[in-house]
């Protein structure tokens, strides 16, 4: 199996393979795994996964800067119909549009936009950061992510993704109210969380979106 983390300069890409090779370790697996920024080489993997650190705007501006890599992801995406995860950022950028410093258009795989966290409790601090339980929503996914259900994930985040399509948030978290932790539509998987810096839970969600075959 080829496993590309997509290289945007944006993420935690050395943390991100190295938990991909614990994991592959630990479940006694092999695994090809890549980090590239060649739209070619994403369309050669069998599973792909773009993560992100910083803010919307700059990370969009920096995957589009790329020549060919969002026509190469939304044929992974849409032609090849390929697995596809994002995290954090990554996940934002598949919504369509963001408020993250400026509106800023978004990939569009999700009828979904990105805002800042706002309470009613001014008690509660943003960004959000720490060790949080996920609670998984939606009972369909139960055996393909079980790593989703009642497990402790870290999140960083200022900013939220707000789904117009309630189907597709298959985990939150409570954090003053219920935030989107994860969702998931056909063969696209996105969490807010950071795995790779989620220690053994971390390892498990991996291990779920590899064996993942939907």
């Amino acid at each position: 199996m080829k496993v590309l983390i997509v290289n945007y300069n944006s993420g935690n890409l050395a943390s991100l393979y190295n938990t991909l090779l614990k994991t592959a370790k630990v479940n006694n697996r092999k695994i090809d795994i890549s980090i590239s920024n060649k739209p070619e080489d994403i369309l050669m993997a069998d599973k792909v996964i773009l993560p992100g650190v910083g803010d919307f705007s700059n990370c969009k501006k920096q995957l589009t800067s790329i020549t060919g890599m969002e026509d190469s992801l939304r044929e992974l995406v849409y032609k090849k119909t390929r697995p596809f995860m994002g995290i954090c950022i990554g996940m934002h950028l598949m919504a369509k549009k963001s408020y993250e410093r400026i509106e800023t258009k978004g990939l569009g795989f999700f009828d979904s936009e990105v805002k800042k966290i706002s309470f009613k409790d001014e008690g509660l601090k943003v960004p959000h950061m720490g060790w949080n339980d996920v609670k998984l929503e939606n009972k369909s996914f139960n055996s393909s992510f079980d790593s989703l259900k009642e497990q402790n994930f870290y999140f960083v985040h200022s900013y939220e993704m707000i789904c117009h399509s309630k189907v597709d948030v298959i985990a939150t978290v409570e954090y003053g109210r219920k935030i989107v932790a994860a969702i998931c539509k056909d063969n696209i998987l996105g969490v807010q969380f950071h795995p790779e810096k989620s220690q053994n839970q971390g390892q498990e969600l991996i291990n779920d979106f590899l064996n993942w075959m939907p």
